[in-house]
This record gives structure tokens, C-alpha cells and sequence, in this order.
């Protein structure tokens, strides 16, 4: 036999283990790889979340005006999420859902604002409902409204009161 062939007989056993070795090893990296894009497409899901008192359609539809007291909508509704000044008898339940997708800002996909007007005895008065298309969007000004005075920093505020200092009082 050649020397050659000697050799491989002699490693031949150890090549085994090695192969097995790396089948392992590749196994456990697509194992990793796998679960790392499992938890990744799920950090991109949307996430939806509901704020404030959105209102079941069908306690809403038990409520009759004319008929049903500021207890019986308590009951149906829960607690309002505002209710009117200056004298008013309304009650409103406003409550939003919103969608984030990963570290987007959230977009409002869904806003109700229901209002409850009662008369003077207590009753149900009118009974309506406000959605996202009905808001008005506001233009912020974003002007600041200048100070009197002078700006000062950290550095002036440290080096103008060194001598000010009186131990005695």
C-alpha cells in the first residue's frame, strides 16, 4: 500500500467525528437562524391598542331616549370619560385605537367619542356619536414668544459668581 493510503486509514476514524461534528454544528446555527426570524417577523407585527371607553354597540342600543335614567346608562356604559360644564347634562365616552407598527409612530386608525344629553328630570335626552372623520386637525405654531432678558449658559452662571460668595451670611 501506499503511503498515502496508510495515512488515510489512520485518520479515517477521526474524519468521522469531524464531519458529524460540523453536521451538528450546522444543525444548531439553522436552528438559531430560525428562531432569530421567528422573533424578528414578529417584532414587525402591528400592534393595536385601544385608549379611553370605546363604547359596546349593542349596551349602546339599549338605551332609549325618553325613556332610560342617568342609573340605567351608568349601568350599561360605566363611568363617563368627561362630562359637560357650565350646566350641562352631557355625558361622553371617548376612547381611540391605535396601530404602531415596530418603532413607527402610532397612526390612529379608529376614534369614537359618544355623547349622552339628559334633561332636567334625568332622562335621556339625544344620544349621538362623533368618529375620527369628524375631528378637526390642528396647526400647531411652533413661534416662541421672546424673553426678556439675557441668555445666560453654565459657564457664565459658574465664572460670574466666583467672588459673590460671603462665608458670613
Amino acid at each position: 500500500m501506499t503511503p498515502f493510503v496508510n495515512r488515510l486509514r489512520a485518520v479515517g476514524p477521526h474524519l468521522k467525528d469531524t464531519v458529524g461534528d460540523m453536521v451538528s454544528r450546522a444543525a444548531s446555527a439553522i436552528a438559531v437562524l430560525l428562531v432569530l426570524v421567528v422573533f424578528g417577523a414578529s417584532a414587525c407585527s402591528p400592534q393595536i391598542r385601544t385608549h379611553g371607553n370605546m363604547v359596546d354597540p349593542d349596551a349602546l342600543a339599549k338605551i332609549n331616549p325618553g325613556s332610560s335614567t342617568t342609573g340605567e346608562v351608568l349601568s350599561l356604559l360605566g363611568s363617563p370619560s368627561s362630562e359637560a360644564n357650565f350646566g350641562q347634562r352631557t355625558w361622553y365616552y371617548i376612547g381611540q385605537r391605535t396601530e404602531r407598527q415596530a418603532f413607527l409612530k402610532p397612526e390612529i386608525i379608529e376614534r369614537k367619542v359618544v355623547y349622552v344629553d339628559f334633561d332636567q328630570s334625568g332622562l335621556v335626552d339625544t344620544i349621538g356619536s362623533l368618529d375620527l372623520e369628524d375631528g378637526k386637525k390642528l396647526a400647531f405654531i411652533t413661534r416662541e414668544t421672546p424673553t426678556a432678558g439675557q441668555k445666560v449658559t453654565l459657564i457664565k452662571q459658574l465664572l460670574g459668581n466666583i467672588g459673590r460668595f460671603n462665608p458670613e451670611e
